[in-house]
């Protein structure tokens, strides 16, 4: 007998290598954090390769254009990362914000204003979006938390507009109003550390680096922006799981499952709520920025980022992903982006109609069949798949008991 210990409802029970069979193993590392950033690392870099290059075999298949482009991955892991932390104040504070627009677009335009006026870094853009949307973050949650239910979500939906109005009337002169802002409006694009330029290839640094050709696929051969997305994804993905993990997590469960019971307990309510806004308000400054980034000498504008509809746009990806689970969020903001910007451009074979502006039409099909077949999300419905498996697998291991037992008992009549 090991010293592996169990603990279950207070009982220590000693449990042995022998014991544990490769499927317990696996269900019991999914929860690790080392699972977690692994799985987090795989599943970013992984994604260019299945966008681009997979899912562009269909093209010359069926003859539809269901591949991804080269700046579609860097959007998807910017909305992604607002889902996962919005997903802390929805899917286990239990709280409905239709405000988180204002944070991702006071991040977005606060990277591509420190990048014109400061330095062109885009890690420092990152941190100084980050910094606006906490700060923004605080007195927003610190009126509109103290109203609940739908005066909560109505309070954030004013604040989030407040600054939408501001950002076209008197904030203009800032914002560049209705024509839109310009991220790294440098020459040459903004550059990494102030040497590598953020859409420079990585087939092209390598040769660069070591004088050898490196040939990769569209996807896999990623921009130096995307990586920067991708590390700063897998530090947000990390640092959500040890939130959420933390006894911190815990009472930010309780609260959304019965808050009552949690002033009850002595700790004040009031604060956790808060705090819970504020960290969403960090994961949305760092999705903001990253979304200013990859916006480089383009335009950031207030309907893309600031109007209401893209707060009921975080809804709906932590929806469609799955409330209340860390990979729920990613998941759907993989589906909505595709959907947005991929399958609105496609042309129904035969015929001379494009799908364009009735994208979110069928978006909201795509919601009403995965909230009916799966009222828990996509991850909730693969997740319950998942479990089928194992209990299957994991309880045909269990049964088979050694020969001595066997012969010890007579069988099993």
């Amino acid at each position: 007998m090991s010293d592996d210990t169990e603990t279950d409802g207070g009982t220590t029970v000693d449990v042995t290598p022998e014991e544990e069979n490769l499927v317990d193993r696996l269900v019991a590392a999914k929860d690790g954090e080392r699972f977690v950033a692994v799985a987090a690392f795989v599943g970013v870099f992984a994604m260019p390769f299945l966008l681009i290059d997979v899912l562009g075999v269909f093209d010359t298949l069926i003859g539809l254009s269901l591949g991804g482009f080269v700046g579609l991955p860097t959007l998807i892991l910017s909305f992604g990362i607002v889902a996962v932390g919005y997903n802390i104040l929805l899917g286990y504070t239990g709280l409905l914000s239709f405000g988180h627009a204002a944070l991702f677009g006071s991040a977005a335009y606060a990277a591509g204003i420190f990048s014109n006026n400061v330095v062109a870094s885009p890690l420092l853009a990152v941190v100084a979006g980050i910094v606006v949307a906490t700060l923004l973050s605080w007195p927003i949650g610190f009126l509109s938390i103290r109203r609940s239910g739908v005066y909560f979500a109505v309070l954030t939906l004013t604040f989030g507009q407040m600054l939408y109005f501001y950002a076209f009337g008197p904030g203009s002169w800032l914002t560049n109003g209705d024509d839109g802002y310009t991220p790294f409006d440098v020459a040459g694009g903004p550059d990494l550390f102030g040497s590598l330029a953020m859409d420079a290839s990585i087939t092209t640094l390598f040769r660069d680096v070591t004088g050898l050709t490196l040939t990769l696929t569209d996807g896999l051969d990623m921009t130096v922006g995307y990586m920067l997305a991708a590390l700063v994804s897998v530090l947000a993905i990390v640092v959500a799981h040890r939130i959420i993990k933390s006894p911190y997590g815990l009472i930010l469960k309780a609260i959304g499952q019965n808050e009552q019971r949690v002033a009850f307990v002595g700790l004040n309510v009031f604060r956790y709520k808060l705090m819970a806004f504020i960290l969403s308000g960090v994961f949305a400054g760092a999705g903001g920025a990253l979304y200013a980034l990859s916006k480089a000498g383009l335009t950031v504008h207030p309907n893309a980022t600031l109007y209401w509809v893209v707060s009921g746009d975080f809804v709906i990806i932590t929806a469609v992903g799955g409330v209340g689970s860390l990979a729920g969020p990613l998941i759907g903001a993989v589906v909505f982006e595709y959907i947005r910007l991929v399958v609105q451009g496609i042309t129904v074979p035969g015929t001379e109609f494009q799908i364009g502006s009735l994208w979110r039409l069928l978006l909201g099909v795509v919601f009403v069949v995965v909230v009916t077949l799966f009222p828990d999300g996509i991850y909730g419905g693969l997740s319950s798949l998942g479990d089928r498996l194992v209990e299957r697998f994991g309880a045909a291991t269990d049964d088979r008991r050694p020969v001595e037992e066997v012969e010890e008992t007579g069988g099993d009549d």
